[in-house]
């Protein structure tokens, strides 16, 4: 039987879900192309301060760090993931140094395993089944029943609809990571709550009741707020695009 992650059996999802942080073109290409062979989409960045940046407005589910690169190296960065920007996401450090020298370091800096260079696959497979659970499949972003009975099919509607929506969108996805920023619940479910009526209006139920968890829920941090935000501003892209591919078809 093969394993959760092989070349064989590997299913492509299209949401980034790794981070491949490295700046050797060699490893870069063995690590992303590996990852697609079992169906792991990847994005590779090529130093500490990229990760760092990219992680500030992008969410994936495993980052792959190597230890020693120029401008910010792996352990700094990492250090900055958890402490800067609050983040939980595992980060698996990518190092050609002797384990025994290394691991204390990485734990440290609050990375939670290590690959060895040069990287054997069972190694990496075994990273993927700890640190990638398989994603359950999620509902339809557009509900187009609902939005049948919306728009009655008249794509006129649909276009001010969506032309409304895409003109408020900027300044709702401001106001509500700005209220997470400032740690301002009472400002977040109150952006949050009419941010949900904007998203039933184009048919996005499943993301409105995505939104509508985090509100008035103590049980999430501002960091686990802040992920699950930009998460669902990737899903809403995606929506827009398929609206638009709706109208012009």
């Amino acid at each position: 039987m093969n394993p959760p992650f092989s070349p064989q059996n590997g299913k492509t999802d299209l949401t980034v879900r790794v981070l491949i942080v490295e700046d050797n073109l060699i490893n870069q290409t063995f690590l992303s192309t590996l990852l697609r062979k079992y169906g792991v989409p990847s994005i590779v960045v090529n130093n500490g301060l990229e990760a760092v940046n990219f992680l500030k407005t992008q969410s994936v589910d495993l980052i792959l760090m190597d230890i020693q690169m120029p401008v910010m190296d792996g352990l700094t960065a990492t250090r900055q993931i958890r402490t800067q920007l609050g983040l939980t996401v595992p980060v698996v450090a990518v190092t050609s140094n002797p384990e025994y020298e290394a691991r204390p370091r990485c734990r440290e800096a609050g990375m939670d395993d290590f690959l060895s260079k040069p990287i054997q696959k069972k190694q990496l497979e075994a990273i993927l089944e700890r640190f990638l659970p398989p994603k359950e499949e999620k509902p339809p972003v557009i509900d187009q029943a609902y939005l049948l009975e919306i728009t009655g099919g008249d794509n006129d509607l649909l276009t001010d609809l969506l032309s409304f929506f895409k003109s408020e969108l900027p300044a709702n996805r401001q106001a509500l990571f700005d209220a997470v920023e400032q740690g301002n619940r009472v400002e977040f479910d109150h952006h949050a709550h009419r941010f949900r009526s904007s998203l039933n209006s184009l048919a996005m139920v499943n993301l409105a009741a995505d939104l509508k968890k985090m509100e008035k829920n103590p049980t999430l941090t501002d960091a686990e707020i802040g992920e699950q935000l930009k998460a669902l501003f990737h899903e809403i892209s995606a929506g827009l695009k398929m609206l638009d591919g709706l109208i012009k078809d």
